[in-house]
């Protein structure tokens, strides 16, 4: 159910995005950017294995999806933390992506500034500002998830809690009688 209001989410964003630009379902191939992907790609999955997340990233997809399943605290937060650390590296790499190429289209324009040209080099630049937006607004009901997982759990390790202390509490009050 998961995973279906997911890709339901993203097909609702790609409507809008083809119908906001004006010319329908077809604009919607130039927001598709193969160098941009890749460059997305190479720039945050090297962090995540470098900083050990990559297999709590995957974890997290699990343990958001099926929420039967007994799982440990520690495994939660790992899967947390995992999440918004990818969230955090995806908007990382995507100002890094718009940087370099507006950087690029301000130095080494020849003469005068053509703002009209200048302002379509800058739109192909946000590309990536908008893939990390995309994977973010996949990743925030994830993580939603997750934490509403963990406060379930905390609550639960409480209640038991609870009941331990009481039960002890009646022992000892039987045993003094």
């Amino acid at each position: 159910m998961y995973l279906l209001s997911i890709l339901v989410f993203l097909a609702l964003c790609i409507l809008f995005m083809g119908f906001c630009t004006g010319g329908g379902l077809s604009n919607i191939v130039y927001f598709i950017d193969m160098p941009t992907i890749t460059t997305l790609a190479l720039l945050v999955l090297p962090m995540m294995i470098i900083a050990g997340e990559m297999k709590d990233f995957n974890n997290a997809f699990r343990l958001g999806a099926k929420m039967k399943k007994p799982v440990k605290r520690a495994e939660l937060l790992r899967a947390m933390e995992a999440v918004s650390f990818a969230m955090k590296a995806f908007w990382t790499a995507g100002i890094f992506g718009f940087l370099v190429p507006t950087m690029n289209t301000f130095l080494n324009f020849p003469g005068e500034l053509d703002v009209l040209l200048a302002m379509k080099y800058i739109a192909v630049g946000s590309i990536p500002l908008c893939y990390a937006s995309m994977v973010t607004v996949v990743l925030l009901p994830l993580r939603a998830r997750l934490k509403r997982r963990f406060h379930e759990l905390c609550e639960e390790n409480n209640n038991i809690a609870d009941s331990v202390e009481q039960e002890s509490m009646n022992f000892d009050v039987k045993q003094s009688e």
